[in-house]
């Protein structure tokens, strides 16, 4: 389904939920609750805070959804729910302390479906550490970017942030995640 296609599936369960079809709602959270975990999941690092945090931002999304003003964009809208709720779990938790430092673009490995499997969750499982030790303001802005598949501009409406900001975070945490990975022996071929 192209992506106009999947906005406007969006918009109508969006309308049907206001016009009182509560399966509208299941329905969206259904599509976007693994994106909206998986997200939360990566800034915490932490599962049962991710779970926890993604039921209040789904709870703050039935108030949001309930209101007339319209939604244009929900895969934006909804991911600047996450981002607010999983930065104020953190703010919380103390866990915001960390420089705002811009970060730079990590270079895509294309797929290889000839590696072992093991390989490709240890491959994972070292990007998420190492995800884990870069600001806040950039992992989420890699996230986005990376994970979850959104344009600048889409990344700039979740964050809040001109679209050059969000180029600067994603450049510097590039950068800060190509030295990370190779201080872990990693190395990306070309």
């Amino acid at each position: 389904m192209s992506s106009r296609a999947e906005r406007l599936r969006d918009e109508i369960l969006i309308l049907e939920y206001r016009s009182g079809d509560k399966r509208a709602l299941e329905r969206l959270v259904s599509r976007w609750q693994p994106r909206v975990y998986r997200y939360i999941l990566v800034m915490l690092q932490e599962e049962n805070a991710a779970w926890d945090v993604s039921q209040d931002v789904w709870l703050a999304a039935v108030t949001g959804l309930a209101k007339a003003r319209p939604i244009q964009n929900f895969p934006a809208w909804i991911c600047r729910v996450a981002h607010n709720k999983a930065i104020s779990y953190l703010r919380k938790k103390g866990q915001l302390n960390q420089r705002e430092a811009a970060l730079p673009h990590v270079d895509e490995q294309p797929d290889n479906p000839g590696r072992d499997p093991v390989c490709k969750a240890e491959d994972a499982g070292l990007v998420h550490e190492c995800l884990r030790r870069i600001p806040v303001a950039q992992r989420s802005a890699l996230i986005l970017f990376y994970m979850e598949d959104l344009s600048l501009e889409e990344i700039s409406q979740v964050l809040d942030v001109p679209r050059g900001t969000v180029q600067s975070r994603l450049h510097h945490g590039r950068q800060k995640m190509k030295i990370l990975l190779s201080e872990k022996g990693y190395c990306h071929e070309r």
